[in-house]
C-alpha cells in the first residue's frame, strides 16, 4: 500500500514504483496543479514522448462513466510504439468510482497503469477506504497545511534565492498562511526573475515589493484588452475601475509598463534579463499573451504608443481628478487605433 501525502514537494521523489500500481489517484482541489503532477507521473512511467507516440489516453468528468467499457479495453491495449501506455481520467466524479474498482480488479503487470483526478471525496468514503487499504492503488493527497519554515527555506535555496534573516523567512511564513497554492507559486516564480543574477540576500522589503504587486487580476487585465485592441473589453474594464475610485494616474502607470514590457521584449527577446527583471513581472500565461502581443504590434506602433502614454501622463498631473477620466479614456481609444 502507498498513500502520501503532498504539498508542494518535488513528485520525482516518489516516482519509483508507481509502475507496478493499477491506479494512481491524485486528490486536490487545485485543478491545474493536479494536471501538472498527473504530466509528471504520466511522464515518469510512460517517458516523455508517450503523447506524442499516442500511448496515453484521456477522458475528462462525463465522458468517463459513458465510456466505461472502452476504458477497460484500453488496459491491454498495446501501442506500435515500446513503453507503457496510461489512461488518464480528469475530474473524476466520486459517483463514478466504481470505475477505480472495476479497472484494479482487471489489471494485470504491464497493463496501462491509470492516472485519476478528483478534487475531494466525502468522509466515510467508500473509495477512499479501498484506496487506503489497497497493495496496488496509490492515494496522493494535496493537503491544505502550510509551508514550515524550513522547507521553505530550503525549496528557495534551491531556487537560487537566500534570505537576509529570520525576519524574512517569517514573513514569508506568514504570507503561507493566507495564501492559496495558486498565488504561492506564482509568488515564488515572481521572486526568483526578481532575484535573478542577483547574489545578494533576499530583503524583506524587497519581498513586500515584489508580492504586493496585484496586478493580475485587475490591472494586468486592462493592459491585455488594450494590446488586443478589444475596445468594448477595454471600456468594461474602465467603468469598473472608475467605480472602483481607482486613480487614472495609477492605471496609465501600469498601462505604459506594460507597453515598455513589450518593446523590451521586441528589442531583446522574452528571455532576456533586461526584459525578465523589468517590471510588471510576467509569468507562465502572463508571459505567453505578452509574446502574442510583442508579435502583433511593430517597433514603431509600440514607440507610437508610448508617446501617446507619456503625453496622457503630463495632461493627467497637469489637469484636476475631474478631467483625468476622459483624458485616460481618450488616450487609451487611441491606443487601440494605432
Amino acid at each position: 500500500m502507498l498513500s502520501l501525502i503532498y504539498y508542494r514537494q518535488k513528485i520525482d521523489n516518489f516516482n519509483e514504483g508507481f509502475e507496478n500500481h493499477s491506479v494512481i489517484v491524485l486528490l486536490g482541489e487545485n485543478y491545474n496543479l493536479l494536471q501538472k503532477d498527473s504530466k509528471k507521473i504520466s511522464e515518469a512511467i510512460a517517458g516523455s514522448n508517450a503523447y506524442d507516440e499516442m500511448r496515453i489516453t484521456k477522458y475528462f468528468n462525463q465522458e468517463i462513466n459513458v465510456n466505461r467499457d472502452e476504458i477497460l479495453s484500453c488496459l491491454r491495449t498495446k501501442s506500435f510504439f515500446p513503453g507503457r501506455q496510461v489512461i488518464m481520467l480528469n475530474g473524476l466524479s466520486e459517483k463514478d468510482h466504481k470505475i477505480i474498482t472495476a479497472i484494479d480488479s482487471e489489471w494485470q503487470s504491464q497493463d496501462a497503469i491509470t492516472i485519476v483526478t478528483m478534487d475531494k471525496l466525502s468522509k466515510n468514503s467508500e473509495l477512499k477506504k479501498l484506496l487506503v487499504s489497497s497493495t496496488q492503488m496509490a492515494l496522493i493527497t494535496y493537503t491544505g497545511n502550510r509551508l514550515d519554515s524550513d522547507f521553505l527555506k530550503n525549496k528557495l535555496a534551491e531556487d537560487g534565492i537566500n534570505l537576509d534573516g529570520d525576519e524574512v523567512l517569517d514573513t514569508l511564513v506568514e504570507f503561507t498562511n493566507f495564501s492559496s497554492e495558486d498565488i504561492l507559486e506564482n509568488e515564488i516564480e515572481k521572486l526568483k526573475v526578481f532575484k535573478l543574477f542577483d547574489e545578494s540576500p533576499l530583503t524583506t522589503t524587497e519581498f513586500f515589493d515584489v508580492v504586493s504587486i496585484n496586478y493580475a487580476i485587475n490591472e494586468l487585465s486592462l493592459a491585455v484588452r488594450l494590446a488586443d485592441r478589444n475596445i468594448i473589453e477595454l471600456e468594461k474594464s474602465l467603468s469598473i475601475f472608475f467605480s472602483q475610485s481607482k486613480n487614472p494616474v495609477t492605471i496609465l502607470q501600469f498601462v505604459t509598463a506594460y507597453f515598455q514590457k513589450l518593446y523590451l521584449i521586441k528589442l531583446y527577446g522574452p528571455n532576456s534579463y533586461n526584459v525578465r527583471r523589468e517590471y510588471p513581472f510576467l509569468i507562465a500565461n502572463d508571459l505567453e499573451k505578452a509574446k502574442i502581443h510583442e508579435k502583433r504590434w511593430s517597433a514603431k506602433q509600440l514607440s507610437i504608443a508610448l508617446n501617446s502614454l507619456t503625453i496622457a501622463d503630463l495632461r493627467l498631473r497637469k489637469y484636476s481628478s475631474s478631467f483625468q477620466r476622459s483624458i485616460l479614456t481618450q488616450c487609451l481609444r487611441k491606443i487601440v487605433d494605432i
